[in-house]
C-alpha cells in the first residue's frame, strides 16, 4: 500500500469541501478553512502531487440522458497481471466508467454504460468472443437502481463537524440534450474544476453560454455534484467490494436494509440489481478487522433476507472516468 501521508486539519477540511464541491473558489475555500487564498492553491497543489487529489470530476446522472450502466464480475484462467492485454482492454474500453482488479475468487470489476438492452448483449459478447478460453466465467449486474453515491466516505470526515453542502437526488426525468451540452460534460468530467471562461475558450463560445448550459445541466440534474476524487489509499484506508444475495425479502425489510447501507459511513457506492436480488457496494476502512465487522452486523440483523454475501478486497484502481468517452460517438 505504501506509507500513510501525514495530513493535518486544514487539509482535511479541505480534502472535504472539495470532494462536496470541487468548483469552490479559493477565495470561498479560504473563508470556510481559516487559510489565506495563496495557502489554499499551495495544499491543493501538494495533496494533488502526492497523490491524494487525483483528479477533478462531476457526477452524470446518466440516466437523465437514457443511458443505462451495467457491471461485470470477472474471473480469468489466466494470473491477468501475467497477461497486460486483459487490463489494457477494459482500462482502454470507450463505455467503461469504472474498473478495478480484486484479490480473491474474482479477478476484474467493471462497471460500462450502455443505451439500451441490445447495446449491453452487444458490449458482453464483444468481451467473450475477446478473451475466449482466457475467460474463466462472469456475473453480470444491473447497476442503474443506484442506493448512494458519494466519492468521500463520511468515516473520514464525521469527526469535523463541518457545514454539510447540499446534495441532488437523481430523479427519474429524461431529457435529450445536444452535442455542446455533451461537450461541456466531457469536460467537466476531465477537470470540473475549470473557469468559465477556460471551458468557453475550449468551445469557442461566450462565457453568458457556458454559464447557461451548465445551470440548465444542473437544473436538470444530469450534473449531480462536481467532485475531488480522493485516493484514499494515500490515507491508510483499504478498499472492498461487497455482495450480498437477497432472499425472501418483504417491502419492509427491504427498506430496512437500503437504510442501513445508505448511512454506513463506510460504504461510498451501492446499487441493488433486481436482476440478480443482489445489493453490491463498496466501502472504505482504517482497521484490518473493520470489513469482518461489517459482514458480520450485516448477517446478525438481517440473517433472514441474506442468502449470501461475499467481500472482496480492491487491489488497484485501473480506470475512474464517470463519463465515457463512447458516449460522444454513440448517444449523438
Amino acid at each position: 500500500m505504501g506509507d500513510k501521508i501525514k495530513i493535518d486539519l486544514k487539509d482535511k477540511k479541505l480534502i472535504y469541501y472539495l470532494s462536496m464541491d470541487a468548483r469552490l473558489s479559493h477565495s470561498q475555500l479560504s473563508r470556510k478553512i481559516g487559510l489565506s487564498k495563496n495557502a489554499v492553491k499551495y495544499r491543493i497543489e501538494r495533496l494533488k502531487r502526492l497523490g491524494v487529489i487525483h483528479h477533478f470530476a462531476s457526477i452524470v446522472n446518466l440516466g437523465s440522458i437514457k443511458i443505462t450502466t451495467f457491471t461485470l464480475l470477472l474471473k480469468f484462467n489466466e494470473d491477468i497481471y501475467d497477461k497486460p492485454e486483459i487490463i489494457e482492454f477494459f482500462k482502454e474500453h470507450p463505455f467503461a466508467d469504472w474498473v478495478v482488479t480484486l484479490s480473491g475468487h474474482w479477478d476484474i470489476f467493471v462497471e460500462m454504460a450502455s443505451k439500451n438492452i441490445k447495446h449491453m448483449h452487444d458490449l458482453v459478447k464483444e468481451m467473450i468472443s475477446k478473451f475466449g478460453d482466457k475467460l474463466n466465467t462472469y456475473k453480470l449486474f444491473l447497476s442503474n437502481d443506484t442506493l448512494r453515491v458519494e466519492h468521500l466516505v463520511e468515516d473520514f470526515y464525521n469527526d469535523l463537524k463541518l457545514e454539510s453542502l447540499p446534495l441532488k437526488e437523481r430523479t427519474p426525468h429524461k431529457h435529450k440534450i445536444d452535442f455542446t451540452d455533451m461537450k461541456i460534460l466531457q469536460i467537466l468530467n476531465e477537470d470540473s474544476s475549470l473557469h468559465y471562461l477556460e471551458i468557453a475558450r475550449r468551445l469557442n463560445l461566450t462565457i453568458d453560454i457556458v454559464r447557461y448550459r451548465m445551470k440548465n445541466l444542473l437544473d436538470k440534474f444530469i450534473i449531480i455534484k462536481f467532485f475531488a476524487e480522493i485516493n484514499l489509499k494515500k490515507l491508510g484506508y483499504t478498499e472492498y467490494l461487497f455482495f450480498i444475495k437477497l432472499r425472501n425479502v418483504s417491502s419492509e425489510k427491504f427498506s430496512k436494509i437500503r437504510k442501513s447501507i445508505q448511512t454506513n459511513p463506510n460504504i461510498s457506492y451501492a446499487f441493488f440489481d433486481v436482476n440478480n436480488y443482489s445489493i453490491v457496494f463498496n466501502c472504505n476502512f482504517n482497521g484490518v478487522e473493520d470489513v469482518d465487522t461489517l459482514s458480520r452486523k450485516l448477517q446478525r440483523e438481517f440473517n433472514d433476507i441474506i442468502e449470501t454475501q461475499e467481500y472482496l478486497l480492491v487491489k488497484e484502481q485501473i480506470l475512474f472516468n464517470l463519463f465515457p468517452r463512447g458516449i460522444m460517438s454513440e448517444f449523438i
